[in-house]
Order: C-alpha cells, then sequence, then structure tokens
C-alpha cells in the first residue's frame, strides 16, 4: 500500500498534472506533500505558484487528504530522490516537449528514478486517460513487486493488465524488430511462455479474476513497451539498474516519449 505520496513542485501547469493523477488513484495514501526545492531551474514563461498557496488550495478542494508543504535546498533530483521510500510514491510531471530533449540524459526526472529507493511515477502533461496496464517483463529474475505492483493498478483501476516480455531480435540484426512483431512459432516461443507464465503466477495467485494478456514480443525493449502502451492508462516498469553505462536505459527513453504515466519500481519496492 502506498502510505504517502510526495510531488514535486515547481509551480507550473506541469506540477498540477501529476498532482490530481495522485489524488484520483491513491485515495489511499492519506498523505500528499508537495514539495519545492528552492534554488532549482526556473520554468520560463509560466507563472509560479507558491508551494504553500498550492497545498492550501488543494487542501481545500480534498479534505480527506493530510496535505503537506515542503520547502527544501539543494539540487532538485537529489532532494527528491531522499524523500521516496519502498512504501511512498513519488509523481512528477512531464513535460510536452520532452521528446525534443531525446539525445540528453540530463532531465531531472531521469536522476530521480536512478536514485530512488521506492516507486516513483512520471505523468505527462497531456494525458488524458486510457485502458489497460502495460507491464515489462524482462526475465525470471525480474523482482516479484514489478509485476505484482501493476497488478494492484490494474485492479484498483479494473483494467486487464498486459504483460509484455522482449525478446531480442534474431541475430541480433534487427530482424523481427519492428515494435509488436510477435515471435512467432519458433523453437524458442514455448521458453519465453513458460518463463512469462512462471513469471505471473504470484500475480496469479494474489489476483485470481485479474484479467491478463501475455505478449512475446522481438524488438528492442524500450520501442515494443512505449508502442504497447500508447493508448495506455499506465505503463509499469522495472528498474534498469545492470544497463550498461553508454547505452540508454529503457526507463530513460519510457520517461521521455511515453504518452502514458510511467510507474518506475526498484527492486524491494513494498506492495500492499
Amino acid at each position: 500500500m502506498v502510505r504517502r505520496v510526495t510531488v514535486g513542485w515547481d509551480g507550473s501547469a506541469v506540477a498540477l498534472a501529476p498532482l490530481e493523477w495522485a489524488a484520483r488513484h491513491y485515495p489511499e495514501a492519506g498523505q500528499i506533500e508537495l514539495v519545492q526545492v528552492d534554488g532549482g531551474r526556473k520554468v520560463r514563461g509560466e507563472p509560479l505558484r507558491d508551494v504553500e498557496d498550492a497545498a492550501e488550495a488543494f487542501r481545500q478542494a480534498h479534505p480527506s487528504f493530510d496535505v503537506r508543504a515542503v520547502r527544501a535546498q539543494g539540487v532538485p533530483a537529489e532532494v527528491l530522490a531522499d524523500r521516496t521510500a519502498p512504501d511512498a510514491l513519488l509523481v512528477l510531471g512531464g513535460r510536452g516537449n520532452e521528446e525534443q530533449r531525446l539525445g540528453h540524459r540530463t532531465s531531472t526526472a531521469y536522476r530521480v528514478l536512478l536514485r530512488a529507493e521506492g516507486p516513483a511515477a512520471v505523468v505527462p502533461q497531456s494525458f488524458r486517460g486510457g485502458r489497460d496496464v502495460v507491464v515489462g517483463i524482462a526475465g525470471p529474475n525480474d523482482d516479484p513487486c514489478v509485476l505484482l505492483t501493476a497488478a494492484k493498478e490494474a485492479v484498483s483501476r479494473r483494467q486487464r493488465l498486459i504483460a509484455v516480455h522482449v525478446a531480442r531480435p534474431l541475430l541480433g540484426l534487427g530482424l523481427g524488430a519492428l515494435p509488436g512483431d510477435p515471435v512467432g512459432h519458433d523453437r524458442d516461443l514455448g521458453e519465453y511462455e513458460r518463463m512469462v507464465d512462471e513469471a505471473l503466477a504470484p500475480v496469479a495467485a494474489a489476483h485470481p479474476t485479474l484479467p491478463m494478456v501475455r505478449r512475446v514480443v522481438r524488438g528492442r525493449a524500450a520501442d515494443v513497451l512505449l508502442a504497447a502502451s500508447r493508448n495506455a492508462a499506465l505503463l509499469v516498469i522495472g528498474r534498469d539498474d545492470a544497463s550498461p553505462i553508454d547505452r540508454r536505459p529503457i526507463t530513460h527513453s519510457s520517461v521521455l516519449l511515453s504518452r502514458a504515466p510511467v510507474v518506475v519500481v526498484p527492486p524491494g519496492s513494498e506492495v500492499g
């Protein structure tokens, strides 16, 4: 269970989307804190709203929440990451022009995700809703908390859980690498399907009535997951701690390009 929701606040319209999204989907949290890091980057062309004023307005609109305003000094990514916990959720806003910064690795949200000790979500400013919860299955060593988190999100939203495992392109040459290209009836298909079934066993035990769809697809993981979640209500992925430094982790591409909100779950996160 998410016991606390922390929302990064910079006073912009971008920050309003994750705040309202969190209130809608995590009423059990009880406490919502807005964290404003003084000295952070100013948002050009947008009026800034003080964190205390924002907290009071939100408190009036949502009296069931314990709303707190927090001011902090320091580097925004470090301050926000330090407020994460296995039983809490950090929610950040995503801007509409993130695609233009695809070649850069300096987004605040990305740096927070790398340091977070609990689940963190990025909500695009343009998100207006979707269907299904999509979760990526990397392999048999995935932490069960990733799939169980995705299942809980699907149950709370009354949506299907779409579990996607991305197999490597044939021969490593990009064959079958188009997003959504199924593996087909090759000799590996049975092995992949068994691995997916084993990974989903804890989910089936915990949520026996949850509708689940299993997909095994060849391609680049980021491309496949982004295509699968194009019209989704949520994309859930595990943190890609093992990616080489010289390659863009899946989490970075997802944060920059996903049309759906993305929840990144590090190992050891608590699932209520």
